[in-house]
C-alpha cells in the first residue's frame, strides 16, 4: 500500500495524538502499542520511494546526530543484555554488590536493576529514532511546518477544554482514570497536573511559533480580520486563551512558572523581530499575561491563584529534596553504567529509609528529571546524550542564514533552556507521551529549509 505525502502526515499526527493523549498515564501497555505503531508508520513511509529517498538525504545530511543517536540506543540496549555476574563484578561492582546483598539466584543478570522497566525505555528511544528520521522529511516546507504546529494547538486546546470541565465537575473516576488526588485540578487523561501542564505548555509554544513563522512569511501592514481568519490567526489566540486556562487550573506552579518563561520570551522576540509591520504575538501574550494573572485569579479566588505560585509546604519540599539527595547518592554509587532507565522505584525501595510517619510511602520518580537521568545511564550514557545534543545544536547552528533559522535556534534553544529549569523539580520529562511531543517538536530543528521538496 502506497501513502501519500499528505496522508503519512495525517497518519504521522493521529498516532501523535493517540500516543501523547494516553502515554500519559505510563501505562506499558500503551508504550508498545504507541511503539508498534510508529513502526509501522516508518515502514510505510519506506514503501513511498520519494520519501525514502528523502529519509536517507536526511540521514546522511545529519549523519553525525543520528549516529550519536544509535549509540545511546546501544548503550540503553547493553544495560538489559543478561551478563555473567563474574563480569558485573569487575566493570560494574556497585552493582555486583547489590546482586549479592539481595541473593540474585542466577549467574547471569544486567546492568540495569530492573531490565524490565528499562525495556520500555528504549522502546521510547527507538520512537524518538523514527520522529527524527521521518519528521524533518514529512514537514519540510513552512505550510506543513505550520500544519503541525496549528494541529498541536487544536489538540491542547480540546484536552485543556475537557480537563477543565471535569475539574469543575470534580474529576469523576471510572475503571480507566481515577483522580484521587487531583479532584480539584485540571488534569484530564493525563497521569497527575504537572505532566498536563507541560503538555499543554508544549501545545501553546507550538501556538506561538506558528505566529512567527506566518509574520516571517508575510510582513503584514494592516491585518483585518477577515485575514486574521483566513490566516488561522484568529482561531490561535482563542485555542492559547483555552490552553491558558488549562494551565492555570492545573495548579501547578512549575507548569504555571515554565509557561510564563516561555511567554515572556516569545514577548522578547517578537519585540526584536518584529518591528516595521503588525505584531498580534506581543498582544496577545501581554493579554494572556494579565489574563493568567488577574482575571483568573478573580474567578478561581486570589488566594488560590497565590497559593500555587508562593505557598510553600515545608513538610512536602523536605521530602522533595530528600528524594532528589538521595537521586544523588545513587548516582554516586552506580557513577559509570547507572542503575538502568526507569529502575528507579526499585533503586527506592532496596536502599530507601522510609520515616516512620511515612510507612506506606513509595516514590517512583526523584522529583529532578537532571538527577534521575544522572542515576539511570550514569557517567557514559551522559556521555553520549552530551555528545547527542552538541550535534543537535551544531546543525542548527550551522544552518543559520535566514530569520526563519534563526527563530528556529532562538525559540528552540529557550524551549530546551525552560524544561531543564523546570526538570530541577518536576518529573514530567520522565513521561513517555511528553517525551514524544517535545521530540517531535525538537525535529523542527533537522528540517532543511534550503532545499525544501514538495
Amino acid at each position: 500500500m502506497l501513502l501519500s505525502k499528505n496522508t503519512l502526515q495525517n497518519l504521522f499526527l493521529i498516532i501523535l495524538a493517540i500516543t501523547v493523549s494516553l502515554n500519559a498515564s505510563i501505562n506499558h501497555l500503551i508504550v508498545q502499542v504507541s511503539s508498534v505503531s510508529f513502526v509501522i508508520f516508518f515502514l510505510l513511509c519506506l514503501k513511498n520511494l520519494q520519501i525514502f529517498e528523502m529519509i536517507k538525504k536526511n540521514y546522511i545530511n545529519n549523519k553525525t546526530f543520528f549516529i550519536f543517536f544509535f549509540l545511546y540506543i546501544s548503550y540503553l540496549i547493553i544495560q538489559i543484555i543478561p551478563l555473567p555476574l563474574r563480569l558485573i563484578e569487575v566493570i560494574a561492582p556497585n552493582n555486583f554488590n547489590l546482586y549479592t546483598s539481595i541473593k540474585i539466584d542466577k549467574e547471569f543478570w544486567s546492568l540495569s536493576i530492573d531490565p524490565s522497566n528499562s525495556y520500555f525505555g528504549i522502546l521510547n528511544c527507538i520512537n524518538f529514532f523514527i520522529i527524527f528520521l521521518t519528521f524533518p522529511v514529512l514537514f519540510n516546507r513552512s505550510k506543513y511546518l505550520m500544519k503541525f504546529l496549528f494541529f498541536l494547538c487544536v489538540l491542547g486546546f480540546c484536552h485543556a477544554i475537557f480537563a477543565t470541565y471535569w475539574m469543575l465537575i470534580g474529576n469523576p473516576s471510572n475503571l480507566l482514570i481515577q483522580k484521587i488526588h487531583y479532584l480539584n485540578a485540571s488534569t484530564g487523561l493525563f497521569v497527575n497536573r504537572s505532566v498536563f501542564g507541560t503538555f499543554l505548555f508544549l501545545c501553546a509554544f507550538s501556538s506561538l511559533y506558528y505566529i512567527v513563522i506566518f509574520f516571517q512569511k508575510n510582513q503584514i501592514v494592516n491585518f483585518n480580520f477577515a485575514e486574521q481568519i483566513k490566516s488561522k490567526i484568529f482561531f490561535i489566540r482563542i485555542f492559547v486563551i483555552f490552553i491558558s486556562i488549562g494551565i492555570l487550573t492545573t495548579w501547578s506552579r512549575a507548569a504555571n512558572f515554565s509557561y510564563i518563561l516561555i511567554l515572556l520570551s516569545f514577548l522578547f522576540y517578537s519585540k526584536i523581530s518584529f518591528k516595521k509591520y503588525i505584531n498580534p504575538l506581543s498582544t496577545v501574550i501581554i493579554f494572556i499575561l494579565i489574563f493568567d494573572v488577574f482575571i483568573m485569579g478573580i474567578f478561581f479566588g486570589n488566594a488560590k491563584l497565590i497559593e500555587r505560585y508562593a505557598e510553600t509546604s515545608v513538610l512536602k519540599e523536605t521530602i522533595r529534596l530528600d528524594l532528589q539527595s538521595f537521586g544523588i547518592e545513587q548516582f554516586k554509587n552506580f557513577w559509570l553504567f547507572g542503575y538502568g532507565s526507569e529502575a528507579f522505584g526499585q533503586i527506592f525501595k532496596i536502599f530507601y529509609s522510609v520515616p516512620e510517619n511515612f510507612s506506606n510511602y513509595l516514590a517512583d520518580r526523584a522529583h529532578n528529571d537532571g538527577v534521575e537521568l544522572l542515576g539511570e545511564i550514569g557517567l557514559l550514557g551522559i556521555s553520549a546524550l552530551s555528545l547527542l545534543y552538541i550535534s543537535y545544536f551544531r546543525k542548527i547552528i550551522k544552518d543559520i542564514n535566514e530569520k526563519k533559522q534563526f527563530a528556529r535556534f532562538i525559540l528552540l534553544s529557550l524551549l530546551i533552556i525552560t524544561l531543564f529549569i523546570q526538570s530541577l523539580v518536576d518529573f514530567s520529562l520522565h513521561t513517555p507521551g511528553i517525551l514524544i511531543l517535545l521530540m517531535t517538536i525538537l525535529s523542527i530543528g533537522l528540517v532543511n529549509f534550503k532545499k525544501n521538496i514538495s
